[in-house]
């Protein structure tokens, strides 16, 4: 194995005018025509770098066409920040691997709309690709997004595999076998960056997002690669220093074989492939059911709060990610009880290790605001931008797109209730206020959710405050006594549904804190 590291922006590197495939309006955007068939190989490369058969330059030669876009065929988006320039595009496929193509549209779809949503002062985006693998049944594409924004310049990478067989587009993920398997990739990886000064400590964890970009070299071995600044360290107030760019560790095919899963092993061979096969055959298996994906984590225990007999309640936490936020974590380890997270957005910007962390350990991750501000009190437009944030932080660090929505102190209006559901969420308020955010004593703590604790109930703590971590594992241990089963907010009050207001919106007393 080796760990690999190259300039931010790659030597030699131009991102092309950036281009977008879309369904609906957005088919206004240019379609470039394909040139006859041809042979198209990438060189042998460095080992760092995944095999490149067919680039933009080569796309007309190579019979590939290409979609491309602007800030104008994402109108739909609920955050479209002024003056920001959008250049995107991927390849688009002919026949059977169509699919593919609608695919990779309603993918640069989310990385537009989340770019958007959670850079500071956003600039430009630009979104180019390249066909990493074709044959055996397989494509793969991978996306390179060059963005600005008030933070600099950087570049973030994703690779997506077609399987033919199947008919459906997969993520890097699933070049592995399962989540274990992912985990035992996760720790070759961290073995093999171990000494690497621009890794920070804890920042590896085995979720989607983290492994969004693998591909194979031309000696067949896997290459993993990282956005830049995503593994670097965390700096207090600041977002992880993009600065040492693109990090890959190269693991030896022979060490990663048996973690491979068979959409892994046919893409290793199509991208070793010396005449790449673009024509790809129609689904053997029609209808599959999608296999549950490495890297995305279910939250809670599986509790089934729905029993006749069930005693479930949430704690939830406001504020975070915070510097007692890690330590918070560890005591629900040890006790193994999972937790509903409502993050703000400078905290989820500054610290993104601790939000994979908290979703890889298998809490809810949800949406508290960018600001912590009232929200009655926004205008329409700066509403839909405050919303919008952490959502995007959230989808950019772990894959998961967060449906759980917390206004801050509890203020809430019918407008804001409207919004909430617009941007695909439900509001959650709570049925226990600790009132820990009165700076009250960790026996005080204990005592207020005691007294306050029901069946489905809803615990609103703070991961800010030292009181309320010394308070957890005494709450944690007399509620158990009670025969009370520890649930995220979802599982606790039964799939909450988007738009709507939990657990009594008419009941719950704004804060101060």
């Amino acid at each position: 194995m080796s760990a690999t590291r190259v300039p931010q922006v790659r030597a030699g590197y131009s991102p092309g005018p950036v281009r977008l495939w879309r369904t609906g309006a957005a088919l206004a955007a240019v379609l470039l025509p394909a040139a006859a068939c041809a042979t198209i190989t990438g060189g042998a490369g460095e080992p760092e770098d995944i095999t490149v058969l067919v680039d933009p330059a080569d796309a007309a030669e190579a019979a590939v066409d290409e979609w491309t876009g602007a800030a104008g065929d994402f109108e739909d988006h609920p955050h479209r920040p002024e003056g920001v320039e959008l250049s995107v595009a991927h390849p688009a496929f002919a026949g059977a691997a169509e699919r593919f193509s609608t695919d990779l549209a309603a993918q640069v779809d989310r990385d537009v709309q989340d770019f958007r949503g959670a850079s500071r002062d956003p600039v430009s985006l630009d979104i180019d690709w390249e066909v990493v693998a074709a044959g055996d049944d397989v494509l793969g594409v991978r996306l390179i997004r060059t963005e600005t924004d008030l933070h600099g310049t950087r570049q973030a990478y994703g690779t997506y595999w077609y399987d033919a067989r199947s008919g459906l587009t997969r993520y890097a993920t699933e070049l592995v076998r399962d989540q274990t398997a992912l985990e035992e990739l996760n720790g070759l990886v961290a073995a093999d960056l171990a000494d690497d000064p621009a890794v920070g400590g804890e920042v590896l964890y085995p979720v989607l997002a983290t492994y969004d970009s693998m591909g194979f070299n031309s000696d067949g071995d896997l290459v993993v690669e990282f956005d830049d600044g995503h593994l670097s360290p965390p700096r207090e107030g600041h977002p992880p220093d993009p600065e040492p760019g693109r990090i890959t560790a190269v693991l030896e095919s022979e060490e990663v074989a048996p973690l491979l899963s068979d959409l892994g092993e046919r893409a290793r061979t199509a991208s070793l492939a010396e005449e790449p096969d673009l024509d790809m055959p129609e689904p053997s298996v029609e209808d599959e059911e999608r296999p549950d994906v490495p890297g995305e984590i279910t939250a809670g225990n599986g509790v089934d709060c729905a029993a006749e007999d069930a005693k479930c309640i949430a704690l939830t936490f406001d504020d975070g990610p915070a510097e007692t936020t890690p330590h918070l974590l560890d005591t629900l380890a040890e006790e193994d009880v999972p937790a509903t997270f409502f993050l703000n957005g400078n905290p989820a910007l500054t610290s993104p290790n601790v939000v994979r962390r908290a979703y890889a350990e298998g809490h809810e991750v949800a949406n508290h605001n960018d600001l912590h501000e009232h929200l009655p009190e926004y205008e329409a437009d700066r509403l839909t931008a405050e919303m919008a944030v952490v959502s995007a932080i959230v989808r950019r660090n772990t894959g998961y797109t967060v449906d759980l929505f917390r206004p801050p102190f509890g203020a809430s209006s019918p407008e804001v209730l409207a919004e909430i559901g617009d941007q695909g969420m439900a509001e959650v308020l709570w049925s226990s206020d600790s009132e820990d955010w009165k700076e009250i004593d960790r026996d005080e703590i204990v005592e207020q959710v005691l007294k306050q604790a029901e069946p489905g109930g809803v615990v609103l703590l703070h991961d800010t405050l030292p009181a309320t971590l010394a308070a957890v594992p005494e709450i944690v241990e007399r509620l158990r006594e009670d025969g009370y089963e520890f649930a995220t907010v979802s599982e606790t009050l039964v799939d909450p549904e988007i738009g709507e207001s939990y657990p009594d919106g008419e009941n719950v007393p704004e804060i101060d804190g």
